[in-house]
């Protein structure tokens, strides 16, 4: 492949032209010397933020009284199942079969 030389975008025309290695790189459409280009200006970075989730949640205090959780012949009373509860969980009473 030929050597066309640096690769340039016009700063005024946005016309992407090679300068074919010579010292001068003319814009072939209106004649700018991209030499006279002006600086870039350096994008500043910006500081990274930290997102913070509020959260609501409080836990409820444990107020039940621990001899209402038996029945009277020393049975445990089922609760009502919290959050979090599947209902596909296998307890050892399953399995006697």
């Amino acid at each position: 492949m030929a050597d066309l030389g640096k690769k340039f975008t016009c700063y005024q025309c946005a016309t992407k032209f090679y300068d074919f290695g010579k010292p001068e790189a003319l814009c072939p459409k209106c004649g700018a010397n991209q030499k006279n280009a002006p600086a870039k200006p350096k994008v500043q970075k910006r500081e990274k933020v930290a997102h913070v989730i509020e959260d609501d949640f409080t836990p409820e205090a444990e107020t039940e009284n621990l001899d209402e959780a038996f029945t009277e012949s020393g049975v445990p009373i089922e609760r009502g199942r919290g959050e979090g509860f599947d209902p596909g969980d296998l307890r050892m009473d399953d399995y006697d079969e």
